[in-house]
């Protein structure tokens, strides 16, 4: 009866003769991850270091995702001010490195490459470039403790994370240094629980229940290291292919009787086994002369090209993106491309990066400064977080459809606004700024609307005024001087 109801169920990918040796685990989101996480990240980071579409991927997310820093927008000037000076300094990192936009862009590079990585905060003391006290420590994968499970000192621990009631992470097992900073003092102390209060734990989720996760080059590893491979295999077939050798065969009479016969030997009588250019080599038999000239082999394009268009499926990216390749690209098959990727680049912005660490990060250095007395305890209304801008394929054309979708209504000029990486109240703002300079100076720009229409022309009364006035002013002064000539 069970074989008759395997034989008529209707998805062939759970029918057993079409899959008889594809046998997938049953286990839970956590299980799988933490049997392949420290193994896949060992293997990424050596593909990002020695496999140059591996290194290409790791930089398109952090440069797309992330780019020059997703900015947190505050509506009052003591946040602004405050922000500005610690986010925009070199202060909030603990390593006194990188600013904060520069932080987000390593903690990018960390969840490619690794899976995840861990964000810390600690105190500080107030200065004027840090004026809350507080800096960031972006920290890897290994730092976690994934040997700590079962209840450790009261609470169930999964990997190394400590969880609560509802399966919320209370606290992590981190180690001081890294496992593998063998060199270091202090390297190979034992792993402290630290508060999730004191701890960012960026990575994506992908999975109910998932608390960690894989490097995102999982898909793709073995198809970049067989490509790797088969280009090596290419390139020394190539060489070989190079070797134009002639072959001087000797008479002798080991050319019958000799155990060496047959033999290739260099001029001085060495044995040799593998072809260099321009080589001649001796044997013993019967006078003659070959030349050896080995034909040439065809092209692996079609291979690379799939195998790259494989990967760049497996990392989310597209193809031209990956390889570099354009040859075949135009502006619709770029832009179709492209929709693809900004939707899922997206979903990374605003399903990891600022749940998980931006809007976190703002949160606790809006505390922090109330702890110290700058602001009160509620965060004003109004915070926004705005990721950075994507590159338009073509501006005249992007912005002409962006003009009319907002001026038919089907796009409000905020989110416009947004789609330039900007936050519309500030461009407001400096727009409102810039309208009083010119008008102060008496200028007037044709990139004004309310002074100059699109054709040119003068908008208004007021403006054709200006114009005579600022006319009137300039030939005042040349008449003055040729009557004074």
């Amino acid at each position: 009866m069970i074989r008759a109801w395997r034989a008529f169920r209707g998805y062939a990918a759970a029918q057993d003769h079409r899959a008889s040796v594809w046998a997938p685990s049953g286990g839970s989101a956590n299980a799988e991850v933490g049997l392949a996480a420290a193994t896949v990240a060992r293997r990424a980071r050596d593909a990002v270091r020695n496999d140059p579409y591996a290194s290409r991927i790791v930089d398109l997310w952090t440069g797309n995702a992330v780019g020059a820093g997703i900015t947190t927008r505050w509506p009052d000037d003591p946040h602004r001010r405050a922000w500005q000076r610690w986010a925009e300094s070199a202060a909030c990192d603990a390593e006194g490195r990188l600013d904060l936009y520069g932080l987000q862009a390593l903690a990018m590079r960390a969840v490619v490459e690794s899976g995840e990585c861990f964000v810390r905060f600690l105190p500080a003391p107030p200065s004027s470039a840090n004026p809350i006290g507080l800096r960031l420590q972006v920290l890897e994968a290994d730092h976690l403790d994934t040997a700590r499970n079962g209840m450790v000192e009261g609470a169930p621990t999964i990997q190394g994370i400590a969880l609560g009631e509802a399966g919320e992470p209370i606290g992590y097992w981190l180690f001081p240094t890294h496992p593998g900073a063998w060199m270091l003092s202090g390297a190979g102390k034992a792993s402290e629980r630290v508060p999730a209060a004191e701890v960012l734990h960026v990575y994506r989720k992908r999975r109910p229940g998932q608390l960690r996760d894989v490097s995102w080059l999982a898909p793709v590893l073995l198809r970049l290291r067989d490509l790797g491979d088969y280009e090596a295999a290419l390139l020394m077939k190539a060489k070989i292919e190079a070797c134009l050798a002639a072959v001087v065969t000797e008479e002798g009479d080991e050319a019958l009787t000799g155990a060496a016969a047959g033999l290739l030997r260099d001029a001085q009588g060495r044995a040799v086994e593998s072809f260099e250019p321009g080589m001649i080599l001796y044997r013993r038999g019967m006078g003659s002369v070959e030349v050896v000239n080995p034909s040439g082999g065809g092209s692996h394009a079609a291979f690379a090209r799939r195998a790259l268009e494989a990967a760049a499926v497996g990392a989310g990216l597209t193809y031209d993106q990956v390889s570099g390749d354009l040859t075949q690209a135009n502006y619709s098959s770029l832009r179709a491309g492209k929709i693809e990727f900004r939707r899922l680049c997206e979903q990374v912005q605003y399903g990891m990066l600022i749940p998980m660490l931006v809007r976190p990060v703002a949160e606790r250095f809006h505390a922090q400064a109330a702890l110290l007395g700058l602001w009160g305890a509620e965060v004003p209304d109004g915070v926004s977080h705005v990721p950075p801008a994507h590159e338009m394929i073509d501006p005249l054309k992007d912005t002409t459809a962006l003009i009319a979708q907002v001026r038919a209504g089907f796009v409000p000029q905020p989110e416009a606004a947004g789609a330039f990486g900007y936050d519309f109240r500030a461009a407001v703002e400096m727009i409102r700024e810039a309208n009083a300079l010119l008008d102060e100076a008496g200028l007037a720009l044709d990139t004004d609307p309310r002074r100059v229409a699109k054709s040119g022309a003068a908008q208004d009364a007021a403006q054709i005024a200006a114009i005579e006035i600022a006319a009137t002013g300039a030939a005042a002064p040349a008449a003055q001087n040729a009557a004074t000539s």
